[in-house]
C-alpha cells in the first residue's frame, strides 16, 4: 500500500469504501466498525472521520457501489423487448443476490443510526432502480398513466425482491425447494400478462 501522504482524499475514500465491502463480505455487517476499516487500510479512525461523517455514511457509499453494479446490469438489458428486459433484470438481481449475498443484504438491512434521514444523493440511487423498471412497464403498455406505472413497477419489483430474499436465506425449501429462477419467470410472466390486459393497476 502507498504511504499515507501519497493518497489523495478521493483515493483514500475509495480505499475505505472498498475495505467496508471486503469486511462485510468476510464477516457480515454486524461486525463492521470504523476501527476495523481504518486498520484494514492502515489509517487511524480519526482520519476516516475527516472523510465520512460516521459509519452510516461509509456504509451508504459501499451500498452505492452495489447499486451501481445492479444498475449497470439493468441498463445492459434495457434495449430488449420490455418483457424480456424485465425478466433479464430480475435474473441479474437474483444473480447479484446469490453471488454477493452479504453486500446485497447490506443494501436492504442497514438502518441509519438514531433514525437519521437518508441523504438525497442515496435516495436518488435507489429511485434509479425503480425508474428502470418503470420504463419497461411503460414500454409494455404505453397508454397507462404515470401513477399506475409507478405502483405496478414497485409491486412487481417488491415481489422479485421477496423471491431473492427467500433464495439467499435458503427459505425456499419450505415451498418444496423450487428453483428461484423458475419462480421469477413465473412471477414476471403472469404479472405482465395481467398488466397488459389491464387487470392490475
Amino acid at each position: 500500500m502507498a504511504r499515507r501522504n501519497q493518497h489523495s482524499r478521493e483515493a483514500l475514500s475509495a480505499l475505505a469504501v472498498q475495505a467496508v465491502r471486503e469486511l462485510v463480505a468476510e464477516q457480515g455487517l454486524a461486525r463492521l466498525s470504523v476501527r476495523k476499516v481504518a486498520e484494514r487500510i492502515g489509517y487511524t479512525p480519526g482520519m476516516l472521520y475527516h472523510l465520512f461523517a460516521n459509519q452510516d455514511e461509509l456504509i451508504l457509499h459501499a451500498n452505492a457501489e452495489t447499486l451501481a453494479l445492479l444498475l449497470a446490469a439493468m441498463d445492459r438489458a434495457a434495449a430488449l423487448p420490455p418483457a424480456d428486459a424485465l425478466r433479464t433484470m430480475a435474473h441479474q438481481y437474483l444473480g447479484l443476490a446469490q453471488e454477493q449475498a452479504p453486500l446485497w443484504q447490506m443494501v436492504f438491512s442497514h438502518r441509519m443510526q438514531r433514525a437519521a434521514p437518508v441523504p438525497d444523493w442515496y435516495r436518488q440511487r435507489t429511485a434509479a432502480l425503480f425508474s428502470r423498471v418503470e420504463a419497461q412497464m411503460a414500454r409494455l403498455c404505453p397508454g397507462r398513466d404515470t401513477d399506475a406505472v409507478h405502483v405496478a413497477a414497485r409491486t412487481l419489483w417488491s415481489s422479485v425482491h421477496g423471491v431473492c430474499v427467500l433464495a439467499v436465506e435458503d427459505k425456499l425449501d419450505v415451498a418444496g425447494d423450487v428453483d428461484p429462477a423458475a419462480m421469477l419467470d413465473s412471477l414476471i410472466h403472469h404479472y405482465l400478462a395481467s398488466w397488459a390486459r389491464g387487470e392490475t393497476s
